[in-house]
């Protein structure tokens, strides 16, 4: 009920419950002249009440809130980040006073604002908009989320939104490389490591599958080390690489291939020539020299010289000259005068720089000797397996140095730097017909004159063991190669039957028959032939074995 006051004062008085009815009309029917300032109406426009301040028209309006958002229909919250990637990501807002004409603004830090690709009213607690994740970037983070409603009034949410980059890997899906066995601990791989822009902290791991064992992957590089072991085939291992930061983790699939060993054994003497293949810069060596021959009742043939190297450097796609030493050649059957030079010796095996010398070869009956290089006549070089040994003195040192850096060269006993072929019966009179063992190329081979079953003085007939060669497993299993022969025996009352030749190819030596040859590709050393009637052995071909 209105108050008189209301029509006749100037301070007029409202009073009742119903309310006071106010003048409405659209923006466009705004009548600033007739009124001037103090004009209060209610725009059917905007739907607010405005008031008039002499230069511009203020909306009545009370604030919205913003209470919290999701993110692609998961839980509310009041903050979270958005990957920097280009997917389009729902955002729903959840407050109260919101209207159809609310806007939504994403405030950076120092600039960089973001506005939704779309906004949809929903209802007045909740907006739905769209945003291209890609839009928000790390320089201005982090942003805080603003709704301002046609009255210019707005609500803010801070710190609302933090823009994170996820990790790049710098290496594509795929093969990482594959290691070859000579380079299971020295091989090139590409690199599993991401880079992230936001300068994160990334850490990596294994997330599926396994890395070829013996490997491992660095958390804090991502750098793949370590022994690849070995396989028996070709063996492909496929993994997932996980590069996580804080917020955001990525992922990646590669494999790394583990090569089984090729060896290849090259066991025709002569020249040969291996093709290094591409991508191959080192190759695994093992040179066998031949055994040398054994002369008519003379010792043993000395073992062939046995070198190993396990990382020889070459060329990939280029090529490697070698050769495969022969074996000695046995001596002409009843050798024991002054006849034509004989040489037993066994040819050298090489391969690139690397030299495995032959075996030394023996003396005979009447060419007896204190020593000398590999026997008696014609005074060969013995290999690094040993020196042979002769009728009475003939074994000698076989070699003093060797020329193969980096390669381990495996020499008789007991010289350090080259083997010694160990000497027959020193004595005269009955037993001077025996021959001593042939060095191999790991011991001295024997006489009879020390200690060991059939060298005691009164057997002093009996000839001798060979000297042992040296095992390598460059195959896959354990070989001995190198052994010297054994030395021939007398045929007085005292023989003791088959003498063993060394172990690794040394040929033995057999009563009532000719001088054993030496084992083919061991570079065995061969047995002397049964004295008077039997000729020397031929020494066994050495062999070159190249692994990768």
């Amino acid at each position: 009920m209105a108050d008189l006051r209301d029509f006749t004062g100037k301070n007029r008085k409202f009073t009742g419950t119903i309310g006071e009815r106010i003048s409405t009309g659209t923006t466009g029917e705004r009548d600033e002249a007739t009124f001037g300032a103090g004009t209060l109406r209610f725009n059917t426009t905007t739907s607010l009440m405005e008031y008039y301040t002499g230069t511009e028209w203020k909306s009545i309006d009370a604030p919205p809130t913003v209470v919290n958002f999701n993110i692609d229909g998961g839980s509310a919250v009041t903050s979270s980040f958005l990957p920097n990637t280009s997917s389009i990501t729902t955002i729903t807002i959840n407050g109260t006073l919101f209207t159809a004409n609310s806007v939504v603004l994403f405030v950076g830090t120092g600039g960089g604002n973001v506005s939704p690709i779309t906004t949809t009213f929903n209802n007045s607690t909740l907006l739905t908009i769209t945003v291209n994740s890609n839009s928000f970037n790390g320089t201005y983070e982090p942003y805080d989320l603003r709704v301002t409603n046609p009255s210019g009034l707005f609500a803010e949410l801070p710190d609302a939104i933090v823009s994170d980059t996820i990790p790049s890997f710098t290496t594509a899906s795929g093969t990482l490389g594959t290691i070859i066995d000579t380079q299971r601990s020295s091989y090139t791989l590409s690199s599993a490591a991401a880079t992230d822009p936001d300068s994160d902290t990334i850490t990596y791991s294994i997330s599926a599958g396994a890395l070829p064992p013996g490997l491992s992957i660095s958390s804090s590089t991502g750098a793949i080390t370590g022994t690849a072991t070995a396989v028996v085939s070709n063996t492909t291992s496929t993994f997932t690489v996980s590069a996580a930061t804080t917020n955001q983790t990525a992922t990646r699939q590669f494999s790394i291939t583990v090569n089984a060993p090729v060896v290849t054994s090259y066991t025709s003497t002569g020249a040969f020539s291996f093709s290094v293949p591409a991508g191959i810069t080192a190759v695994e060596v093992l040179l066998v020299g031949g055994g040398a021959a054994s002369a008519w009742i003379g010792g043993g043939g000395g073992g062939g010289g046995v070198v190993h190297h396990t990382s020889f450097p070459v060329t990939p796609g280029g090529t490697v000259p070698g050769t495969v030493g022969a074996g000695g050649p046995s001596s002409p059957g009843s050798n024991h005068t002054n006849q034509s030079p004989w040489n037993g010796r066994g040819e050298n095996s090489t391969f690139g720089t690397l030299t495995a010398i032959g075996g030394g070869s023996t003396s005979g009956w009447i060419f007896q000797s204190t020593g000398g290089p590999g026997g008696v006549w014609p005074f060969s070089p013995g290999g690094s397996g040993g020196g042979a040994s002769g009728n009475n003195y003939g074994g000698s040192q076989v070699q003093t140095s060797t020329s193969n850096p980096g390669a381990t060269v495996n020499v008789g006993f007991p010289g350090a730097a080259g083997g010694q072929g160990s000497p027959g019966n020193p004595t005269t009179g009955a037993g001077t017909h025996t021959g001593g063992g042939g060095g191999g190329a790991g011991s001295a081979g024997g006489h009879p004159t020390t200690s060991g079953p059939g060298n005691t003085t009164s057997d002093r007939n009996a000839g001798r063991f060979g000297g042992n060669g040296v095992a390598n497993s460059i195959t896959g299993s354990s070989v001995t190669y190198g052994g010297g022969g054994a030395g021939c025996e007398h045929d007085g009352a005292f023989q003791i039957g088959t003498v063993p030749g060394g172990t690794g190819g040394g040929g033995p030596s057999v009563p009532n028959q000719n001088g054993t040859p030496g084992t083919a590709n061991l570079g065995g050393g061969a047995g002397g032939g049964f004295y008077p009637d039997y000729n020397g052995g031929s020494g066994g071909p050495g062999v070159v074995i190249v692994k990768y």
